[in-house]
């Protein structure tokens, strides 16, 4: 369904979809509204909606299992697993300075992914808003 759907998208076709799959949601949309209990609460293009994220969890798979955390200076970060490293990385900062300090303290990075969807954060995030404004 997704394949096609995106085939239609790519056609320039309008398609209006409601999902709850929003890594899908966010590949393929260029304009988003967000629906909280029938109130619109978010009613943009996917651009400037992502651009309000100002920090983005990542997991980082490490070669070499850690005993702690390591120092990063402007990241905050824990241990999840010996081999598994959780950065919070601010928008304004970005992700080169990281790597730069892992690879001084010798820390060598496999893999990396977002610890959530980025549509999904500001999702919670405008509900969680929303519903505490109708308190």
């Amino acid at each position: 369904m997704w394949s096609f759907l995106t085939e239609l998208n790519q056609k320039g076709i309008t398609i209006i979809l409601t999902t709850h799959y929003l890594e899908e949601a966010e590949q393929l949309c260029r304009n988003i509204g967000i629906i909280d209990h029938g109130t619109i609460v978010q009613n943009t293009s996917m651009r400037q909606l992502l651009g309000t994220l100002h920090v983005e969890t990542f997991l980082l798979d490490l070669k070499h299992d850690l005993a702690q955390a390591p120092q990063l200076a402007g990241y905050p970060c824990r241990l999840i697993t010996p081999h598994t490293l959780e950065v919070q990385v601010d928008k304004d900062v970005g992700i080169t300075a990281l790597f730069g300090q892992l690879a001084l303290q010798n820390i060598e990075v496999l893999s990396l992914r977002n610890k959530t969807n980025r549509l999904e954060e500001l999702f919670v995030s405008l509900v969680e808003k929303n519903s505490s404004s109708r308190r």
